[in-house]
């Protein structure tokens, strides 16, 4: 560009600065804060990345177990954790407090959606009586993460004696 070419197109971009500045301040005035109620509180359920079955560690705590296969319906899953622990689980000094079981003692379980976070677990042939309370949170927390990853899911456990109180996870984030 010649120099005769920059001082013909010096007037212009002045000009266009200076409008920009004068615009820039073209009587709008600064606001305070404006309150317009709370943040928007919408339930999102996390998706699971991989199943999950509860066991109990040497020290009588919940100890979850990843599942490295494909994935398994909540009843599949139930059915699984009843059927004690595998080579991996044992050898990781891992148990159940869960009662034994055999096909001939116990129905299939059954799993019903009541909601996006509700559940039943139907376990046919198991009396209350049979299931500890950790039994139980083995059973509640395998069923809870199998439809939501965080575990917050209420499940509700019926087994011969009928109905009991919905339990939620103990380890639920």
């Amino acid at each position: 560009m010649s120099r005769w070419n920059r001082v013909r197109s010096a007037p212009p971009v002045a000009l266009a600065l200076v409008g920009a500045v004068a615009l820039a301040g073209c009587g709008i005035e600064p606001t305070g804060v404006v309150e317009s109620g709370r943040a928007a509180n919408v339930p999102v359920t996390e998706p699971r990345s991989a199943d999950v079955l509860y066991f109990v560690a040497p020290d009588g705590r919940l100890a979850p177990t990843v599942l490295h296969e494909p994935r398994q319906s909540a009843a599949a899953l139930l059915a699984r954790l009843l059927s004690g622990p595998g080579t991996r689980e044992r050898d990781a000094g891992l148990s159940t407090e869960l009662p034994a079981r055999t096909d001939k003692t116990v129905g299939p379980v059954r799993v019903e959606f009541a909601g996006a976070k509700q559940l039943t677990v139907r376990l046919p042939s198991f009396r209350d009586a049979d299931l500890s309370d950790t039994a139980k949170d083995q059973l509640v927390c395998t069923a809870a993460v199998a439809v939501d990853a965080s575990a917050k899911a209420e499940v509700v456990l019926v087994t011969v004696d009928g109905t009991k109180s919905p339990r939620r996870c103990p380890l639920a984030h």
